[in-house]
């Protein structure tokens, strides 16, 4: 009897994108040259750094870093033509502004309907996939609790293994409110890895924690004697939450973002 054939499973086209950036920063700014390139946009570092990692990208930083480093909008959106402006192969493209590039790109990757596969138990393909590892999708509230119960688990995303270090200890949530909105806007997937939770190395980065017995996706941020759980534009329904590290509890860190996915938008 023939074996079933594993079905192809679609590219992330934002993964995609987030290498082709990382690739013209590593060979025009270096391997650590990550900050300046950050200034030279008017972005934070750790700002720049979520968008090599798959954060999604807005049509102004496109545009800033296409006019900083020469690179052609085509390859950098659809993987196609030369890396830098040297000619575009076709003369409809050539006439068009980079601005207007940038514009078709992001519609053609906003009509792309299977940019991640997010599948139940039955239909996660029985072969290896190289690219691609099964994360559990579990509600946001279940991050606290230790292990992974098995009997809330109904869904898994089919999420780009590069960026997930640790498949076994990493998890799916779907955020449900807008405090880190627009960097993972309600909807969003996030893989969370909850084998890191030491704070030295979680300065500046997007965390799951529990600072007030209810879990939630934060960036974290060290000052002094305090953790500060920021929310990505605070307000009242969403203010800062300072924790002091003297007689830090276990489990308030929950563990690091390391993928995110959210449909692109314009």
């Amino acid at each position: 009897m023939a074996r079933k054939k594993t079905p192809k499973i679609r590219v992330n086209v934002k993964a995609s994108l987030s290498r082709r950036l990382r690739e013209v920063r590593q060979e025009l700014f270096g391997e650590h040259g990550g900050p300046e390139l950050a200034r030279r946009l008017g972005l934070p570092a750790r700002t720049w750094y979520n968008y090599e990692t798959g954060v999604t990208v807005p049509a102004e930083v496109l545009l800033g870093f296409i006019e900083q480093t020469g690179t052609n909008p085509t390859w950098l959106l659809a993987g196609e033509g030369s890396k830098y402006q040297r000619g575009f192969s076709s003369l409809d493209l050539a006439d068009l502004a980079p601005v207007e590039l940038i514009r078709r790109g992001l519609e053609r990757l906003e009509q792309e309907p299977n940019d991640v596969r997010v599948v139940a138990p039955e239909n996660i393909p029985g072969e290896m996939i190289s690219d691609y590892t099964a994360v559990n999708l579990v509600p946001l509230t279940d991050l606290a609790k230790k292990g992974v119960d098995s009997t809330r688990v109904d869904k898994y995303i089919m999420a780009f293994r590069q960026w997930v270090p640790n498949p076994v200890e990493t998890v799916g949530v779907q955020i449900s409110d807008d405090s880190m909105d627009p960097v993972l806007p309600i909807g969003s997937l996030a893989a969370i890895d909850r084998s890191v939770t030491d704070p030295q190395l979680l300065h500046g980065k997007i965390v799951a924690a529990c600072p007030e017995g209810v879990p939630m996706i934060r960036w974290l941020d060290l000052s002094g004697r305090h953790l500060i759980f920021r929310p990505n534009q605070p307000s009242r329904e969403h203010p800062l939450i300072p924790i002091e590290t003297t007689g830090l509890a276990s489990g308030i860190i929950l563990g690091q973002v390391v993928w995110s996915w959210s449909r692109l938008s314009h």
